[in-house]
């Protein structure tokens, strides 16, 4: 077995009650379905309650103790630890018992099975039209069509924190002492109170803050962040890179809206966000010039197409998924 892919710090976390919205999800989802994994935990979590009650803190060495870690999890190079409080010597605790007991790393294996409602999660989707929400301490979320929310039952006792997938448009209730965090994909969004948009789309992530200002961060092991400031946008791409932008997309919330706009706009990226507004892929397969300007509200798919191909010629095929433009 390899003790360096162990999950040694989600497990902490769980022992010492310290884990987020996201954590706890991640736990439900690696032990679901199987109830050797929660065995195996249970015993961990036994050893400790018990070691917690050994009253033995004093007489331990810290030093010698995560040299024996360290050498068993391959790190290379010494540190010199200093004194630990309480919280550190279970952790401490915990790491070597983990790696004692041989803990499988089964624990933290397979995701996406776990029913989030019987684990003490929320789910909401917005299945095939955008969809309000209000969250229990009163912020705001608008779900774009095929997104969807989840978050902790006790949300706002302690935290608020929720997980997206999809696109959605939050109005949040201010708060310093309780930040809202939103996860999505590679990414957490940090915020106070503000309004900003997030947009998951193929692997990348891009924030767009109506007013207030938003921490963007990814969250592998190298974490970087930017701040993002009213009428900014913030982009994670697929390759984890950051960056800023000082505009908003005209059309990003036209799924809200309902209301596209385009301005002198060159009529192959007024399809894509055409195409965007109706959730389909599109495929391009002629050469286009031409520029669009026009406005419309409400308007299905087929009006739209039926303007442009005035302006431009232009032909199309949709289905329920995809758009295909052709000369």
């Amino acid at each position: 077995m390899d003790l360096r892919i162990m999950p040694i710090k989600l497990i902490v976390k769980k022992l010492l009650n310290e884990a987020g919205l996201l954590d706890e999800q991640r736990f439900n989802d690696q032990v679901a379905g199987d109830a050797s994994k929660l065995a195996e935990f249970k015993k961990i979590e036994k050893i400790w309650h018990e070691a917690g009650e050994t009253g033995l803190f004093d007489q331990i060495d810290t030093n010698s103790d995560w040299e024996m870690i360290r050498s068993k999890l391959g790190i290379p190079g010494r540190r010199v630890y200093n004194q630990l409080s309480l919280n550190n010597y279970l952790i401490r605790i915990a790491a070597t018992v983990i790696l004692t007991a041989g803990l499988s790393i089964g624990i933290y294996k397979t995701i996406v099975s776990v029913n989030h409602e019987s684990n003490g999660f929320v789910t909401i989707k917005a299945e095939y039209s955008p969809r309000e929400i209000r969250l229990p301490d009163a912020s705001s979320v608008s779900l774009n069509a095929g997104s969807r929310i989840t978050y902790n039952s006790d949300f706002g006792d302690r935290l608020r924190e929720v997980i997206l997938e999809g696109e959605a448009f939050f109005d949040v209730i201010p708060d310093k002492a309780r930040p809202f965090k939103v996860y999505t994909g590679e990414s957490v969004v940090v915020v106070t109170g503000t309004r900003f948009a997030i947009r998951e789309e193929k692997g990348s992530v891009k924030v767009s803050v109506l007013n207030g200002t938003v921490l963007l961060s990814n969250t592998d092991e190298n974490s970087r962040n930017i701040m993002i400031s009213a009428n900014q946008s913030g982009i994670l791409s697929s390759g984890k890179d950051l960056s800023l932008e000082n505009r908003i997309e005209t059309n990003t919330l036209s799924w809200k809206t309902g209301h596209l706009v385009f301005d002198q706009k060159p009529i192959d990226s007024a399809l894509i966000d055409i195409a965007r507004h109706f959730r389909k892929e599109l495929t391009i397969k002629a050469e286009i010039t031409d520029e669009i300007t026009a406005q419309f509200q409400d308007q299905p798919l087929g009006e739209i197409l039926n303007e442009i191909n005035l302006v431009a010629g232009l032909k199309f095929d949709t289905t329920s998924t995809t758009l295909i433009v052709r000369k």
